[in-house]
């Protein structure tokens, strides 16, 4: 049997939970960004025009599809689903006595002038190095190649209402659910390790010291799919484990599902981490029956959403892209094969280098020996197989560096894979100062590089950028330019305006919830660390 801890207590992941969502909340999501535009349009249109069609908001973004005369939103609809969700919500306090007041009296806050000024920005027009193939949308521009939007505001009138309920949905959707996530991902750890600091370490590296952080806080889709993959994979060792039952691997399955019904590019970790879903319920048929079907609900509510948009369950937004279609085309809905430049941008360059940014990641590889050595053998295939598969996949994709993005946005559905073996080579090498030291020196470079490419800059960086961190982030951060957070709401800027989070995250650490596990109450198996160790 494998070794592995009795079930962890809940009370600490509640402060992980409320400090990730003190701060993933904090920040408003990002203006004139075609992506986020392209899926709450959809949302709004879901919940105010009751139709799949965004052709009264389509003006605002590029990222669309067009079919038959109208347009659609060229994304998977997940985010945009739960979004709706909680917009619905909000249009209707807007109309309740009690709140109907305090949300009009939100919307004459200063705050919301930031975000108008930016949706009005064309952030699009700067123009590009001359060469540089700018996809379906280049048009030419007194600056050389230009990614111009004809009509200036990026906002739908009434503005403010527009912002507000935008910030509104996108906490309610996308923070809560990485803030919920992240306790889970600590919890989970519990099951490997007694050491509380570890589990803090790792947590807090994942959640604030990767790419994770910035798309906790905007309206995409990434962080929203990472946790469905990997909680899934976590519910089916636990299954494996006898630690979770039926309901568990259905949820599994299910996640799956709606990982793919958020985010079209994950299928291959889908793929593996069902493969390992259906060899941990090997012997027990109707669960693995199970597990298929719950997983089947979502990618056919995929289907029947194609099918009213496009005329075909197999036909995505992608194949009538507005901007994007030629290059969709190519190889197989814009995959080709691995390439070396991709390959490097992704991984250790300055540009999209997910181990540039984030090294403490880095230590997976050996976190994955040990988990091997604690007979987790296939666990440790899946998160680095997967991680790896995945890297190579988006290099072959036609558009790899993600646009106007911080950092590689398409990475970061792994992010939690390889985090979850850095857990292993703590717990093994933790009385091993040399060990420790590497990690907490790629940790607070990944800290960093992370915070500063996050909050540098009132918008993200172009996508021709080639050291976005140099040349974007670290001299906004000098001109006193910090990106959008609900401290402007009191009336504070640049550095001034992180003062009320400083304090937030100040009184959670300080609250009353311990920030110590209480010990398992199984011993650890005798030589379990000395042989991880050896």
């Amino acid at each position: 049997m494998i070794p592995v801890l009795d079930r962890p207590r809940r009370g600490p992941a509640v402060r992980v939970f409320l400090l990730a969502f003190a701060v993933y909340a904090y920040f408003l999501p990002r203006w004139a960004d075609w992506n986020i535009d392209s899926r709450f349009d959809l949302t709004r249109a879901i919940v105010d025009l009751h139709s799949l069609r965004i052709d009264r908001f389509h003006f605002n973004t590029w990222d669309k599809a067009v079919y038959q005369g109208h347009y659609y939103s060229d994304k998977a609809p997940g985010t945009a689903v739960l979004g709706a969700v909680v917009y619905a919500g909000y249009a209707a306090a807007k109309h309740l006595p009690l709140l109907s007041g305090g949300i009009a009296d939100a919307q004459t806050n200063n705050l919301w002038k930031v975000a108008i000024r930016l949706g009005r920005t064309s952030t699009q027009k700067a123009p590009a190095p001359k060469g540089t193939n700018l996809g379906g949308c280049q048009r030419a521009g007194g600056g050389g190649n230009v990614q111009y939007i004809p009509w200036g505001n990026r906002l739908y009138p009434p503005f403010r209402d527009w912002a507000l309920s935008k910030y509104v949905t996108t906490v309610g959707v996308v923070a809560l659910s990485s803030a919920a996530f992240l306790a889970f991902f600590f919890w989970f750890l519990g099951f490997f390790t007694r050491r509380s600091w570890v589990k803090w370490a790792v947590t807090l590296g994942c959640g604030f010291a990767t790419a994770a952080l910035p798309y906790s806080t905007v309206f995409y889709s990434h962080q929203i799919s990472a946790g469905c993959l990997f909680t899934a994979f976590a519910l089916l060792f636990l299954f494996r484990r006898r630690q979770a039952g039926l309901a568990g691997i259905m949820l599994a399955g299910f996640l799956l599902g709606f990982a793919f019904f958020t985010e079209y590019t994950v299928a291959l970790v889908i793929i593996t981490v069902g493969l390992y879903g259906l060899w941990a319920a090997r012997s027990r048929v109707s669960a693995a029956a199970s597990f298929v079907a719950a997983g089947c609900v979502p990618v056919l509510a995929v289907f029947a959403y194609n099918q009213a948009t496009f005329g075909s369950p197999l036909d995505t937004g992608y194949s009538h892209d507005f901007c994007w279609s030629a290059a969709q085309g190519a190889g197989y809905a814009g995959f080709t094969y691995p390439q070396g430049g991709p390959l490097f941008d992704l991984t250790v360059g300055p540009f999209r280098g997910l181990f540039y940014t984030s090294p403490f990641l880095v230590l997976a590889l050996v976190g994955a020996i040990i988990m091997v050595r604690r007979g987790l053998q296939r666990e440790s295939l899946v998160c680095i197989g997967t991680s790896a598969l995945f890297i190579l996949a988006i290099s072959a994709y036609w558009g790899w560096n993600g646009g106007q993005v911080d950092g590689p946005r398409y990475l970061v559905p792994v992010i939690p894979f390889l985090a979850f073996p850095v857990a292993f080579y703590l717990d093994a090498l933790a009385r091993n100062v040399i060990a420790v030291t590497i990690f907490l020196g790629l940790l607070a470079w990944s800290l960093f590089a992370t915070w500063a490419a996050f909050l540098g800059g009132e918008l993200f960086p172009h996508s021709w950028m080639r050291y976005p961190l140099e040349n974007y982030s670290l001299p906004a951060l000098a001109r006193n330019e910090i990106a959008p957070n609900f401290g402007m709401f009191f009336g504070l800027s640049g550095w001034h305006s992180l003062l009320p989070l400083a304090v937030a995250v100040l009184a959670i650490t300080l609250s009353g919830v311990s920030l110590r596990s209480k010990p398992a109450r199984n011993p650890m198996p005798v030589g379990w660390v000395e042989r991880a160790r050896t």
